[in-house]
């Protein structure tokens, strides 16, 4: 694949990796101080570009060197964040330290004013209209998501999760979020968060957006399914609120979780 050329010079001759960690549906170089994600033109591309440079400097995220559109594809290289991820195994043996560091993440993030964050596509009215086109045009993998969202004890098809979330929406308690706050986004360095990544759903929105997607991360981590392993610790939900010093709200985490599995 040829690279547009001010990524190709910034870059040089530098080797890199590709990372095959999370399900962005990207082609994500890994090079020694920079990463380059190529990926077809999307408005999460675009939202992670723009969300990179307004919060550089009120949060640690990768510093933005390029972001342009070449022969139908989105190229945005950025700078590497520090330390590792939250999912790597020399956290995931420490749970306690593991569950604290990613409620200090996700209040780092309630920390910044979002009056003026210029994306406001992540608020629910807009994510429920772009689930609405994702059901309309069958762009719902039900293979990817948790066992009891369909099938006999859950909801027959997504039309019907949709039109429940429609009917059921919660009030909205706005804060910046970080649209996927799962811990391979999360990055650490010794006991303190070093940078976020994956910003391509980043903005305002209800908080338990990233609170219900944490926990789910911090289940399936612990509970050997994204390991592939066996079960590494106890994980409950009320562990996390605990962290973060709020009451665990059962209603609005199932809804932000049924809400991601039309994503």
């Amino acid at each position: 694949m040829e690279l547009p050329k001010e990524i190709a010079q910034a870059i040089g001759s530098q080797g890199y990796r590709v990372d095959s960690i999370g399900e962005s549906g990207s082609e994500v170089r890994v090079y020694d101080r920079l990463v380059l994600k190529i990926q077809p033109p999307s408005g999460e591309a675009e939202t992670e570009a723009v969300m990179a440079r307004w919060l550089k400097g009120r949060l640690p995220v990768p510093s933005l060197w390029v972001y342009t559109v070449q022969n139908g594809f989105t190229y945005t290289l950025m700078s590497r964040v520090e330390g590792k991820m939250l999912c790597s195994m020399e956290y995931l043996n420490q749970p306690g330290l593991v569950i604290r560091l990613a409620a200090d993440g996700i209040r780092q993030l309630w920390t910044v004013d979002v009056r003026d964050c210029p994306c406001r596509k992540s608020r629910l009215t807009e994510r429920l209209k772009a689930a609405e086109y994702r059901v309309a045009n069958g762009l719902v993998d039900i293979a990817n998501t948790e066992p009891e969202t369909f099938g006999p004890d859950g909801f027959q098809n997504p039309e019907e999760l949709l039109a429940w979330l429609k009917t059921h929406r919660p009030e909205e308690d706005i804060v910046l979020t970080h649209g996927d706050c799962c811990l391979p986004n999360l990055f650490a360095k010794g006991n303190e968060i070093s940078g976020f990544i994956d910003l391509g759903k980043a903005g305002p929105a209800d908080r338990w957006q990233d609170i219900a997607i944490a926990i789910r991360s911090l289940q399936h981590n612990f509970d050997g399914t994204y390991t592939h392993g066996e079960k590494l610790f106890d994980f409950e939900p009320t562990m996390l609120t605990e962290a973060l010093g709020i009451r665990f709200d059962e209603e609005k985490n199932r809804y932000y979780r049924l809400l991601d599995e039309l994503f």
